[in-house]
């Protein structure tokens, strides 16, 4: 009998021995996955797109942002050939008229955006497609990208945009989608903007993380520094 009792209180000792090394290992390995969970969520970051126009190469435009880069996708290519054989971005009546379309394209939080790519598609009659991939971005960097393509349609003539795809990675190893899309309502005049953010789960598939609509506007660059 004695024995038996000897052998039943070892076992609380030993469960309590055990409980001593396993419950500060799951308090740790919880703990670093709330914390993992917060960093991600805090350096969760997203894109802004805007439609502005701007002079040639956005030059002598005071309220681009210092550090703002201009990216040159490759259906850009044709036309800055056209001027430049022309000595059109010579030519002040050309260069110095807010007659260029762009896409503005700001991140917000505090991530850097790697291994970005983009697709714009065009509301113009062939629907064209703007293929790109995104800069290496800080956060609060922004990108123009322009989104004329024919010398013809670049003077009177604002190019709308029907659609935008971009996916990108965060410094957290995060990625993320972006996806806009555009639709006139001519009763009103005005574009009705569909943007939705999605983010990828469990390495298998994207989670629609926000849903938003809203009205575009139209502003253009002005420089304040010019005299008439």
């Amino acid at each position: 009998m004695e024995e038996l009792i000897k052998t039943f209180g070892v076992i609380p000792t030993a469960l309590t021995a055990i409980a001593a090394i396993i419950v500060p290992f799951i308090t740790l390995v919880l703990g670093r996955i709330n914390e993992d969970h917060k960093v991600k969520f805090e350096y969760r970051t997203f894109m802004v797109m805007d439609e502005v126009r701007g002079k040639y190469h956005l030059k002598n435009s005071v309220l681009v942002k210092e550090g703002s880069k201009l990216h040159l996708p490759k259906s850009y290519e044709g036309l800055e050939r056209y001027i430049i054989l022309n000595k059109l971005d010579e030519n002040e009546n050309f260069t110095d008229i807010s007659q260029f379309n762009y896409l503005l394209i700001k991140t917000v939080d505090k991530s850097i955006i790697i291994g970005g790519y983009i697709k714009i598609k065009l509301s113009n009659d062939e629907e064209s497609i703007i293929e790109s991939s995104l800069p290496f971005m800080l956060p609060e960097d922004e990108v123009y990208i322009p989104l004329d393509i024919d010398y013809g349609n670049v003077s009177h003539r604002k190019y709308g945009i029907k659609r935008i795809d971009v996916s990108y990675q965060l410094q957290t190893g995060q990625h993320m989608k972006y996806k806009s899309i555009r639709s006139f309502n001519e009763k009103e005049n005005e574009t009705i903007i569909k943007e939705i953010y999605s983010i990828k789960k469990f390495h298998l598939f994207y989670r629609k993380i926000q849903n938003r609509r809203s009205k575009n506007m139209e502003w253009s660059y002005l420089n304040i520094n010019k005299k008439d």
